[in-house]
């Protein structure tokens, strides 16, 4: 059982719950688990990422202007940063998002071994 830690960047929040509760269900469903903290744009500016540090930032796509400063400030920690496909986030897709968050962090880990 593997578990992840999410932070979900959006506009406003009003989609990300339902998103929330896709992915944290598809999951479930392969045997995992997932934490998702969704924030807010302005919230990233100041959230900690180095006290409350996420395996993964998802990027929400009406928000995809600020992925160069999310990168700044998360990937420094080893945090992976990705946006969330258009149609997949409109469909709240929660198996394909769950799938990427899957794909970037496997990724991660290959280019971590030596």
């Amino acid at each position: 059982m593997a578990k992840y830690r999410v932070l979900l960047v959006c506009a406003a929040g009003m989609s990300s719950s339902l998103l929330e509760v896709a992915v944290i269900e598809a999951a479930r469903r392969q045997g995992d688990e997932v934490e998702i903290e969704a924030i807010s744009v302005p919230q990233v500016a100041v959230f900690d990422f180095a006290a409350h540090r996420p395996d993964i930032v998802l990027i929400g796509p009406q928000v995809r202007y600020k992925e160069r400063s999310v990168r700044q400030l998360a990937e420094p920690l080893g945090v992976v940063v990705e946006v969330i496909d258009p149609v997949t986030y409109g469909m709240v897709d929660g198996d394909r998002i769950y799938q990427q968050i899957v794909q970037a962090l496997m990724g991660r880990r290959e280019e971590d071994r030596p």
